[in-house]
């Protein structure tokens, strides 16, 4: 696609390498994303696994659709549907709001939640670390 005709698309819509270099993108991406030069720097940590799929496949395959986690400009979070498709080389990146971003914004609450979870499946991981470290002590007595 000319890159001149890529500027005006109505979305946020990115062309990317396969490692995730952004090579060009529309004008509306900046109004959601903060200019970046990687792909990598707005995807959030707990969707990188789904990112990967998208970014690993075969070139002109089939159009790949996952829902993703992206950094907006307030440096808060926002749910997008994000779909790729691949021609000779070059990822082609929609992605459009899954809904209103009032909605989809992650919120300190929900965050405190996620850490809850997080702190109860480390102490969980942390009695079973140290019930193994137990049985290998008492075998090697």
């Amino acid at each position: 696609m000319d890159t001149g005709t890529t500027k005006w698309i109505p979305v946020p819509y990115f062309q990317i390498s396969q490692e995730g270099t952004i090579l060009n993108c529309s004008h509306i991406t900046h109004s959601y994303f903060h200019t970046t030069s990687n792909i990598w720097n707005i995807i959030h940590k707990e969707d990188r696994n789904k990112a990967i799929v998208m970014l690993s496949q075969n070139a002109n395959s089939d159009p790949i659709t996952k829902h993703l986690i992206l950094k907006i400009r307030n440096n808060l979070f926002g749910n997008f549907k994000c779909t790729i498709q691949w021609k000779d080389g070059i990822g082609h990146l929609v992605c459009t709001e899954a809904k209103s971003i009032k909605d989809s914004i992650i919120t300190p609450s929900s965050v405190q939640k996620s850490l809850i979870n997080t702190q109860k499946r480390l102490e969980e991981s942390e009695k079973h670390l140290n019930n193994v470290a137990k049985i290998v002590s008492i075998r090697k007595h």
